[in-house]
């Protein structure tokens, strides 16, 4: 979950909130991300048309979600929704106990009124009103969402797992975004092959990290360790180097971690053991 501050939101204490306890790095970015997860301030978007315009748009792609966060203006909060921010009556907010809503009960300034979208685990679905609903375009598009719990409260200082998990509720109702061919063709074309390992053992037992100093190091071998014949080795050393497996240097942590995790840790130890 990738989560987004609007810049008026990053800009503000309630965002500066959010950003520390739920940490999100800090962006310059003016716009809508391309996917992602943006918390805004529900006043935002109810004062601009041409901001309900684009977020309209944008979450109607996959893998795009946008939250509404108090402080709200009375009154419609989209042009295309029936959603209606009314003040709350005092204990009007029915929550299950030890969850979030219970803990802001006495901090819920707004009821959400309406029926468009779905409401969330905590209200019951013939509900008109309570705290959180989403929208969605069509099954795997993206969502629009409001709460009403204020979720940049001081009083979940220490609850960060518990705002995150009601996140998660709502990002889980969000389509996913397509992965395009030209995405997939190059993952496929870096993928690990079972050669590549043989490279890997050998680049940590000669403890190089070039194809001319494995090179160099296997003509010191009678019987051949690697048929080399059968595969290009320069291009299973940029698949390595691709994976994050070696560097300039020869193993990365990471490139250690595999090895030590599959069957050939043995040999590679005693090759290098060896040397």
């Amino acid at each position: 979950m990738k989560l987004y501050l609007t810049p008026e939101l990053q800009a503000h204490r309630r965002g500066r909130f959010l950003a520390s306890l739920l940490g999100i790095p800090r962006s310059s970015q003016l716009g809508l991300p391309k996917t992602g997860f943006v918390l805004m301030a529900g006043e935002a978007l109810q004062a601009s048309r041409e901001t309900q315009e684009k977020c309209a748009a944008w979450v109607r792609q996959p893998g795009c979600s946008l939250l509404l966060l108090p402080p709200y203006q009375e009154g419609s909060i989209f042009h295309f929704l029936d959603w209606v921010v009314e003040l709350a009556q005092s204990n009007s907010l029915a929550a299950k106990q030890a969850s979030l809503a219970s803990m802001l009960e006495g901090e819920v300034a707004f009821n959400l009124r309406g029926i468009d979208g779905a409401c969330t685990g905590e209200m019951t679905p013939g509900e008109l009103t309570g705290h959180t609903r989403y929208w969605k375009a069509h099954s795997n598009s993206g969502l629009i969402a409001a709460t009403m719990l204020p979720l940049w409260s001081i009083s979940l200082l220490d609850q960060a797992s518990l705002v995150h998990d009601f996140l998660a509720n709502i990002e889980r109702q969000c389509g996913l975004p397509s992965v395009s061919a030209e995405e997939i063709k190059p993952q496929e074309n870096d993928a690990i092959r079972p050669e590549d390992v043989t490279v890997l053992v050998c680049c940590y037992g000669f403890n190089v990290a070039t194809a001319e100093g494995m090179l160099s190091r296997l003509k010191a071998y009678a019987v051949p360790l690697l048929n080399l014949a059968s595969f290009d080795l320069p291009e299973s050393m940029v698949r390595l180097r691709n994976a994050g497996l070696i560097n300039e240097h020869g193993l990365t942590e990471q490139g250690l971690v595999y090895l030590m995790g599959c069957r050939y840790w043995a040999f590679a130890e005693s090759l290098r053991n060896e040397g």
